[in-house]
């Protein structure tokens, strides 16, 4: 059964209330307990006229361990009071050990080791696994290393969603309702027309283009708002980005600052919408991208720039014929991974650019997460995804979903990329949706434990428990 909003946020107030009582238990116990043993200690040294008898001795003395000669010198209230105190001695050490363990949140280590909640893959024989370097010719290869530079800060990123879209000239930009193609129409390619380069490579981008740690695949009927969302999650290491969906609507000025404290703001993604020049792409036409409001197409540029027609995928000028072997340099030069950002549709395993860069991915053993909005989200849609085949999916062109189709072919043959693909996506042990498929309850307290965290960082103002709520 899915597991709602409502639900994990009652989890996590329920142990927040835990939390809480096992502090206070420990403190009152603390309090009381310390000193009525030392009463009853001096009492009884007196009694006996030592006062260098050990505690150790004294508590053995009224269980029938320990014999004195002045065992009889005690009333039998005192060896009641004295056994009392004796009793709550172990109970606040208990007491102790049990709010030490709930603060430190160490029960939830069990989960952390079992299992990575929404990651897969491992990167301890990457290398090996990456298939000879292509031929490329130097210009080839320059381009590609250009692509991998191409790669954008946190910083940079959450600045553009926070500086450059609400102040968008003749257009108004709706979180809720715009994709990351009306993003790109309206807004990045509108900005980098007078320097006719990617965002990216622009001086607009204030930390500079950058190598990049982490690949984002995600398709471009996504909402931006989500997409960056999925960034942000992964970052955090959240497995759902509905909490950073919300807080990006709502007060993204805080969601910024929680990233500052928890040092994310200097990872850095290669976002193709960011990475590639559109001006060389796309931006001189426009037949299909119309606006969610007013239903007309994007407005084309007017730069100086040509687009770029390569229908057999060799042009060397080109930037969206090098993802794979963009990918490979990432793999063979360092770390790289993949962020999967699903959209609440699912719609991204239909496309077929997004389902050949996965397929790459994992050729390369590059680690994979796998980003949705939230488990609820994606358990009544998982059936959409047992049967999928690469030539029933969709490409921005026929051109493009030819091009795909070739280069499978040649590779691995359509029938065993379609078998090869199932495995990757549902295969129940190693599959990208294993760890969802196997969210316990261990898991459900961790993701707690991260609530806890988020909520403790707003400062009491109730901001994320608002935003969590919204889930619904």
């Amino acid at each position: 059964m899915p597991v709602t909003a409502t639900s994990q946020l009652g989890r996590a107030r329920r142990l927040v209330v835990l939390q809480v009582l096992g502090l206070s238990f420990s403190l009152v116990l603390t309090t009381f307990a310390l000193p009525a043993a030392f009463f009853f200690y001096w009492r009884y040294t007196r009694a006996i006229g030592d006062a260098r008898v050990y505690m150790f001795e004294w508590m053995l003395d009224f269980t029938g361990v320990f014999e004195t000669e002045n065992a009889g010198v005690f009333e039998a209230g005192d060896e009641a009071l004295a056994s009392v105190a004796v009793f709550v001695q172990a109970a606040d050490i208990l007491g102790n050990a049990v709010a030490v363990l709930l603060l430190s949140g160490s029960h939830r280590l069990l989960a952390e080791d079992q299992q990575k909640g929404c990651c897969i893959g491992s990167t301890d024989d990457r290398r090996a696994a990456l298939a000879e370097e292509t031929e490329w010719t130097p210009a080839w290869k320059a381009k590609v290393e250009e692509l991998s530079l191409r790669g954008m800060t946190l910083r940079s990123l959450l600045q553009f969603y926070q500086e450059n879209l609400p102040t968008m000239p003749d257009w108004t930009y709706a979180p809720a309702e715009h994709k990351t193609r009306d993003v790109v129409r309206r807004a990045i390619i509108p900005l980098t027309s007078k320097e006719e380069s990617a965002y990216a490579a622009s001086a607009l981008n204030g930390d500079g283009p950058q190598r990049a740690q982490v690949m984002v695949t995600h398709n471009w009927g996504n909402c931006f708002k989500d997409l960056l969302a999925a960034v942000v999650s992964d970052a955090l290491q959240e497995c759902s980005f509905n909490l950073a969906t919300n807080l990006l609507e709502d007060d993204p000025a805080f969601l910024y600052e929680i990233l500052a404290k928890t040092a994310c703001l200097d990872h850095t993604y290669w976002i193709c919408s960011f990475a590639v020049n559109q001006h060389i792409c796309i931006c001189h036409s426009n037949p299909y991208d119309r606006d969610p409001f007013t239903r007309e197409l994007h407005p084309v540029c007017t730069c100086s720039s040509a687009n770029i027609f390569d229908p057999d995928g060799r042009s060397t000028l080109s930037e969206i014929n090098k993802f794979d072997d963009m990918m490979y340099h990432l793999s063979a030069t360092g770390d790289c991974r993949q962020v999967i950002a699903a959209d609440k549709a699912l719609d991204l395993f239909n496309r077929a650019w997004c389902v050949a860069e996965i397929a790459e991915a994992k050729r390369l053993q590059m680690t994979q997460a796998l980003k949705f909005a939230s488990k609820a989200a994606i358990m009544p849609r998982m059936h959409t995804l047992e049967n999928l085949d690469v030539r029933s999916m969709r490409a921005s062109s026929e051109t493009d979903k030819e091009f795909i189709l070739n280069k499978i072919a040649h590779n691995t043959g359509v029938e065993q990329f379609n078998t090869e693909l199932q495995s990757l996506i549902l295969d129940p042990k190693s599959g990208l949706l294993a760890s969802w498929h196997a969210m316990d309850s261990w898991q459900q307290i961790r993701e707690v434990g991260r609530l806890i965290r988020w909520g403790l960082a707003d400062g009491g103002t109730g901001k994320v428990w608002k935003a969590w709520e919204a889930h619904e």
